[in-house]
């Protein structure tokens, strides 16, 4: 039981450390290929709810990004949920200060460039918001056009763009889903309490090694089938992540009727062999600042993997092969086990050396929970202010650079060794929605 713990730690730890490494490489490559010639019009789609405090900031950031091949449209998602929450007449939504500030604000310059949806669900949810804009973007726009999803807390340079006309150009006239790597390091700094240093660098390092993993083995299967097969579950973790109109629209859209859009999105598309490919550029984002709510989310998250087999049974209605289905829900329900049982992999070893009072036992523990968790990311902390220069977030590398690692890893092992709670909650309110069909409302998406 013990060698077979290590195993899995080793497996995570080699080759998740192997994966970033690999893409460091790659985002630190500046000779572009050639991308591809002309201007077309892309949208960024910005789901929000309940974002009045910064949602200004977030349009003004986006609009002072231009690229010579592309006319970008900044896509505001709000919702009329939020009408059911005002307190008074007089507060405002985050669809009001959008439209006062476009009037007569700070966004009022970049007026032409703004658009704004709301979701008239009063029970909506983020896949809704997505799914009405898409919709509506269709009215004035060709099939073929590209779209890019952020949260509003995202940041990105012009850098996404310059590789994402690289990949246009590569594939020219070929329609392909998506997906770039994030950095959760916006609020990384060294006058940042512990918890969100010891949160950004784990998270960081779960994206940038492990989904960028699962990510290169779907893009290399696309690039050499293109379509035709694959056989790997694809990842689409919602932001950073872009696709054509046509290929959501004429897959269903995201599923609305499951607690996450994003994996289970992924799942749908990895059952018609869609191409999902790398897109070679950081985007930073920012991370749970208390141990709650990192529980919380973590328990939110796990719903993408309760979700495959409800996904399993919808395509399968569609008419997908049973073989094929049941291969990607195998590599689906797989990486939640290993979620599931990560605690367990790390504690079992050093519990049941002490119980058997077995020194070796014990020191083979901790050095495996050293050399396989930590000191990955040790270099991941050391090596990532390079990369972040290099992806034009000079001031952001600053600050990772200076944090201390000594100082923060208390609480990354707190973290570590309680990744899995998140998903032993998951799993319990899941039998209740198994037995009656309703979400815990508690955590509808877009909260």
């Amino acid at each position: 039981m013990i060698t077979i713990c290590i195993c899995f730690q080793a497996e995570r730890g080699i080759f998740d450390f192997i994966s970033y490494a690999r893409l460091f490489r790659k985002l630190k490559q500046k000779n572009l290929n050639n991308g591809f010639q002309g201007k077309i019009t892309l949208f960024i789609l910005i789901p929000v709810l309940r974002e009045q405090k910064i949602v200004e900031d977030t349009i003004l950031k986006f609009c002072k990004i231009e690229h010579p091949n592309f006319v970008i449209k900044i896509t505001m998602l709000t919702s009329a949920r939020e009408q059911g929450g005002v307190g008074s007449r007089d507060e405002m939504t985050t669809e009001d200060v959008i439209v006062r500030s476009l009037n007569s604000g700070r966004l009022s310059v970049f007026k032409d460039r703004v658009l704004v949806f709301q979701d008239p669900l009063l029970n909506g949810n983020m896949a809704t918001q997505l799914n009405y804009a898409i919709n509506e973007i269709g009215k004035i726009a060709t099939p073929n056009t590209f779209y890019l999803v952020y949260n509003a807390d995202s940041i990105i340079s012009e850098t996404t763009f310059d590789r994402l006309s690289e990949l246009l150009g590569r594939h020219a006239d070929k329609e392909f889903a998506f997906q770039q790597p994030c950095a959760f390091v916006k609020d990384m700094h060294p006058s940042a309490n512990r918890f969100t240093n010891a949160m950004s660098l784990y998270q960081s390092w779960y994206c940038l090694g492990h989904e960028s993993r699962l990510l290169r083995n779907y893009d290399c299967r696309s690039e050499k089938w293109w379509g035709k097969k694959n056989g790997k579950l694809g990842v689409v973790v919602g932001h950073g992540s872009g696709m054509t109109l046509n290929i959501n629209c004429s897959n269903g859209g995201y599923p609305s009727d499951l607690l996450t859009e994003d994996l289970t999105f992924g799942f749908i598309l990895s059952t018609k062999n869609i191409p999902i490919l790398s897109l070679p550029a950081l985007e930073i984002a920012d991370v749970p600042t208390r141990f709650s709510v990192f529980i919380k989310q973590k328990s939110v998250w796990f719903w993408n993997f309760l979700g495959y087999s409800s996904c399993y049974r919808k395509m399968r209605r569609q008419g997908c092969p049973r073989l094929k289905l049941l291969s990607l829900l195998m590599q689906g329900v797989g990486a939640g086990a290993y979620w599931f049982f990560d605690t367990f992999f790390i504690l079992t070893p050093f519990f049941l050396s002490i119980i058997l009072k077995s020194y070796f036992g014990i020191a083979i523990a901790v050095i495996s929970f050293v050399a396989f968790y930590i000191i990955p990311q040790y270099f991941l902390l050391k090596k990532l202010p390079e990369v972040l220069e290099n992806q034009g977030f000079a001031h952001v590398a600053e600050n990772v650079r200076d944090v201390s690692f000594a100082r923060l890893l208390p609480t990354l092992c707190l973290i570590i060794l309680t990744n899995s709670v998140g998903a032993w909650i998951a799993t319990c309110k899941s039998f209740n929605y198994f037995l009656t069909g309703k979400l815990p409302t508690k955590y509808k998406t877009g909260d």
